[in-house]
């Protein structure tokens, strides 16, 4: 319970009282006030979920997932969601020095006197905060030591179905895939069962009940005495494997922007979903191998959502792993703009990028095209399976630059495997030659105005081809970089972003570690990363750096995907022989198991 001059806060069998910030509670209030479409609902018998967001705000409500569950949940009758996020370092700096628990946005209530806490889990990095929300609401870290007045704690989202173990000592309950092909039944029996089954019953049930459920508690790790995972038991009354969910038909579940706020880091944009997945078989991306095979939209849907996202917001943006293979994207466009509305849009391939498309996104207002070549040679491209040639990126920004779009966003990649100093050099090089050819084909009349260099270090992601291979030694890493901004220093036309090296480190960590490293974040959760990674039980260089065999059982190989490892090792070998692999075809394909 909580009143209007404090919270109340569980400890043992008793209660001790909590100051809650009347500046926080403000600032909740003012962000509310600015949205629209906000679903606010009384409680009433209605069961409270908590859906909490680990990136701040802006952020969070830049992600049609997260926007997506938000309403699944609140239209269900029995319960009611709010949302909680990790709070912006102004606002953290306050709860810390007022000792007030993470509060919900739409009630301003503490976390703890929700039924639920329901994680949205998009990327690694996000696994550390979850432990730093469950301690500022006052709410035990381990699921071995919550009892009946605590909340469940469950989460979801594409980070928890690449890899959850990292998570599995903190979270009572994953639920594995799609939440729309399920979601809804997987709260409501948490709303039915708690309070009249055990905890430990609940979650059995849960999971022999519902498929796509993972209970870490359910299962048992063996390992070998070289520290690789010897095997992975299930409880008698657990799966074995747990078959991730998917939307049998996304016209059924058309997913756009809830909520609209000019804070969000799309401002008041209403996004639409143009599809799931992409076909094009990027060996390091794992969106392109779990959403398997790629699901588009179709145009008469992406159209009607259109339409009432106009009546919201004065531009649409269109989201999803591979927008430009939409086969109906230049409709789309001249649907938004017939409407007269403005145009946004993510990473486009160059090899789908056109004069036409670019006429029309520079009319929509589009001032950036982005193009991920991820590697500055053939070579490197070949074996990432890119499948763009230089000539395809160098028509793209010819014509992006014809049509007036000037700036350009360029993805790169270091570390990736059997690189050498010589493919880092090509980056520069491409770059200074896209700028040449634009210059070329304007005869001399046009540049590309500011060039973004988004340069990235390569971390091995589970589910893809490339889970076998090493992360690059930090240090050598950051040479790299410093290969690519010394080769680009004095273009005052481009401008190099770089990732730290160290925090990819951690990411390659918790991308493929196993319960150990669940060991290694609660260390760094009491004592700081780097203290943790040096002083640990554990050596985390054993995740991070080591090759692994082929007959490796991983730690998230009980995850049901459809997909055959072996398959992926045929084309991590592929990889390593330059080899590159057609796109994704369904209809006549069956070499990866999905269909």
């Amino acid at each position: 319970m909580c009143c209007a001059s404090g919270q109340r806060v569980a400890v043992g069998c008793g209660f001790w009282w909590r100051p809650v910030s009347v500046k926080i509670k403000t600032g909740l209030k003012n962000l509310l006030e600015q949205e629209k479409g906000a679903w606010v609902r009384e409680w009433g018998a209605r069961w409270p979920v908590a859906l909490v967001f680990p990136q701040i705000y802006p952020v969070a409500m830049g992600n049609l997932g997260f926007q997506a569950v938000y309403r699944l949940l609140n239209e269900q009758p029995g319960l009611v969601c709010e949302r909680a996020f990790w709070p912006a370092p102004a606002e953290w700096e306050e709860y810390q020095r007022t000792h007030t628990s993470i509060l919900s946005l739409e009630s301003q209530r503490p976390l703890r006197d929700f039924g639920a806490l329901a994680f949205s889990l998009a990327f690694e990095p996000d696994y550390p905060k979850v432990l730093q929300i469950l301690e500022a609401s006052g709410i035990p870290l381990l699921t071995a030591g919550r009892g009946l007045g605590d909340p469940l704690v469950v989460a979801g989202g594409v980070g928890s179905f690449l890899n959850p173990e990292p998570l599995a000592p903190y979270v009572d309950a994953f639920y594995l895939g799609e939440v729309e092909e399920g979601g809804a039944a997987f709260f409501e029996f948490l709303a039915t069962a708690q309070g009249v089954k055990d905890r430990e019953g609940l979650l059995k049930d849960l999971a022999r009940s519902l498929p796509g459920v993972y209970v870490p508690s359910g299962y048992q790790p063996h390992y070998q005495k070289d520290g690789t995972l010897a095997g992975f038991e299930p409880k008698p009354g657990f799966p074995a494997r747990v078959k991730v969910r998917r939307a049998a038909d996304l016209a059924a579940c058309p997913t756009h922007s809830e909520v609209l706020t000019p804070r969000s880091e799309w401002g008041e944009m209403f996004l639409v979903e143009m599809g799931r997945g992409c076909g094009r078989g990027c060996r390091f991306c794992a969106a392109g191998f779990v959403y398997r095979p790629p699901r588009h939209q179709v145009r008469e849907d992406i159209c009607s959502q259109i339409e009432a996202g106009r009546r919201e917001s004065g531009r649409i943006g269109l989201v999803g792993a591979s927008v430009s293979d939409h086969p109906d994207l230049k409709e789309v466009c001249r649907k938004v703009l017939a409407s007269g509305g403005g145009l946004g849009i993510g990473s486009l391939r160059a090899d789908t990028v056109d004069a036409e498309l670019c006429r029309l996104l520079a009319q929509g207002g589009v001032r950036t095209i982005t193009l991920a070549p991820e590697a500055g040679s053939i070579r490197l491209r070949r074996l990432l399976n890119k499948g763009l040639s230089e000539e395809h990126l160098v028509q793209a920004v010819i014509a992006a630059s014809e049509a007036g779009i000037s700036q350009v966003r360029l993805y790169f990649m270091v570390g990736v495997p059997t690189e050498t100093l010589e493919d880092v050099r090509e980056i520069p090089r491409l770059v200074k030659y896209l700028q040449h050819r634009v210059v070329k084909a304007s005869q001399g009349k046009r540049r590309l105005g500011q060039i973004t260099l988004s340069l990235s270090c390569f971390v091995p992601k589970p589910f893809t081809p490339l889970q076998w291979a090493a992360f690059l030694e930090v240090g050598e890493l950051k040479r790299r970089q410093k290969v690519v901004g010394r080769e680009l220093k004095g273009l005052k036309e481009v401008r190099v972003h770089t990732d730290l090296p160290k925090w990819a480190y951690t990411q390659a960590l918790l991308a493929r570690g196993d319960r150990g490293v669940g060991e290694i974040m609660l260390a760094a959760h009491k004592q700081g990363w780097w203290q943790a990674l040096r002083q640990g039980p554990l050596n985390p260089d054993f995740f991070v750096y080591r090759v692994r065999s082929r007959e490796e059982l991983f730690p998230w190989d009980f995850i049901d995907h459809g997909i055959n490892k072996g398959y992926l090792w045929e084309e991590y070998q592929k990889a390593l022989a330059g080899e590159e692999t057609p796109p994704c075809q369904p209809e006549v394909c069956r070499r990866c198991g999905v269909c």
